[in-house]
C-alpha cells in the first residue's frame, strides 16, 4: 500500500471511530432530552418530511438520523477497504462484519423503536448494541493502524488461559452492568434513589419498585469497578496490557463518579451524556484488552512487517525512509 493509500485509510478509521461515539452520545442525548418522538413514527422520513418543520425535539432526533447515516457509509466505506486490502486476515474477517453488522443492528432497533412502542427492556438492548458497534470500530482503527506501519504491532499474547477467560468474563459482566443502567434510564427511575451513596439515606434501601432496580445496578457497578481492579493487578502480574488494564479501571472509577455527578445534578443534560461517553470509552478499553489476550502472537500482516523491515536510515542524509510498498 502506498503511504497516500495507507494515510486516507488511517483517515478514514480515525473519522469512523469518532463518528461512531457521536453517535452513541447523540443517542443518548436522544433519550436525556425525551426526543425519541421528535420525528413522529415515521423512519427513515422525520414526520413525512425529508427536511421537518423545526422543533427542538425534531432537530434533536433529526440531527441524529442524520450524522447516523453519515457515519454508516464511513463504515461501510472502511469494511469494505478492510476486507479488500486483507481480507485473508482472520482477525479483519471477525471485525469488520462485526463492526457493519452491529451498526446496522443498532439502526434497526432505532428503527423499530420509532415505529412502535418497545418495552424499556428492548430499548436498553439498543444502548449495549451501540457500544459493541463503537468498541469494534475502535479496535478496527487500533489494527489498521497497526498493518499500515503508524502503530507498533503488539504481538504479545497471554498463555495464562485464566487470565484470558478473566478478561472474557469482565467484559461480560460489564456489559450486564450497562443493560442494567440503560434499564434504569428507561424505565424512568435514575432518581428513585435521590441521594448518593445512600439510597433515600439508606444503606439498603427497600428492595421493591424502582429503588430496588437502582439500588441493584449501583451494586453491579461497584462490583464492576472492583473486578476491573482486581484485573488490573492481575495483568500487571502476568504481564499483558497491563496500562489498557488500568486505564479501564480508571474509567470505571471515572463512570461511578459521573453516576453520582448524574443524581447530585439531578439528570442535567451534561451529566448524562458524560456518563455515556465515559461508559463508551471503558467499554473500547475492554475490547482493547480483550484483543490483547484473544488474537495470536505474532499475527502481525505481511504489509506491516515489511514496514518495519524496510526502514532505513540514510547516514549521508540523515534521514529516514520508508520504502514503497
Amino acid at each position: 500500500m502506498s503511504r497516500v493509500g495507507a494515510l486516507g485509510l488511517r483517515w478514514l478509521a480515525v473519522a469512523a471511530t469518532l463518528g461512531m461515539l457521536l453517535v452513541l452520545v447523540m443517542g443518548a442525548a436522544v433519550t436525556n432530552t425525551g426526543s425519541a418522538e421528535g420525528c413522529g413514527r415515521s423512519w427513515p422520513l422525520c414526520n413525512g418530511q425529508f427536511v421537518p418543520e423545526f422543533t427542538v425535539a425534531t432537530a434533536i432526533e433529526y440531527s441524529h438520523r442524520a450524522v447516523s447515516g453519515v457515519e454508516g457509509v464511513l463504515i461501510l466505506l472502511l469494511t469494505l477497504a478492510m476486507l479488500a486490502r486483507w481480507r485473508g486476515d482472520r482477525e479483519v474477517l471477525v471485525l469488520a462484519p462485526l463492526m457493519l453488522g452491529s451498526l446496522l443492528l443498532q439502526a434497526g432497533l432505532g428503527a423499530a423503536a420509532v415505529m412502535m412502542p418497545q418495552s424499556p427492556a428492548v430499548l436498553a438492548s439498543h444502548f449495549g448494541v451501540s457500544l459493541i458497534a463503537f468498541a469494534s470500530t475502535f479496535v478496527s482503527a487500533v489494527l489498521v493502524f497497526e498493518r499500515t506501519g503508524a502503530a507498533r504491532a503488539v504481538s504479545a499474547q497471554s498463555r495464562n488461559a485464566g487470565f484470558r477467560f478473566a478478561v472474557l468474563g469482565v467484559g461480560l459482566y460489564v456489559l450486564m452492568v450497562v443493560y442494567l443502567g440503560a434499564y434504569v434510564r428507561h424505565t424512568g427511575v435514575s432518581l428513585a434513589c435521590a441521594d448518593w451513596p445512600l439510597c433515600n439515606g439508606q444503606v439498603v434501601p427497600p428492595l421493591d419498585g424502582g429503588s430496588g432496580i437502582v439500588f441493584a445496578h449501583r451494586v453491579a457497578a461497584l462490583a464492576a469497578v472492583a473486578l476491573l481492579g482486581w484485573l488490573a493487578i492481575r495483568a500487571r502480574a502476568v504481564g499483558v496490557a497491563p496500562g489498557v488494564a488500568w486505564l479501564a479501571f480508571g474509567l470505571a472509577v471515572a463512570q461511578a463518579l459521573s453516576g453520582a455527578l448524574v443524581v447530585t445534578t439531578r439528570l442535567s443534560l451534561f451529566s448524562t451524556l458524560g456518563h455515556a461517553a465515559i461508559m463508551a470509552l471503558l467499554f473500547a478499553a475492554l475490547a482493547w484488552l480483550t484483543r490483547r489476550v484473544l488474537v495470536p502472537g505474532g499475527s502481525v500482516s505481511a504489509e506491516s512487517r515489511l514496514v518495519t523491515r524496510d526502514y532505513t536510515y540514510n547516514e549521508a542524509a540523515g534521514l529516514g525512509t520508508v520504502a514503497e510498498q
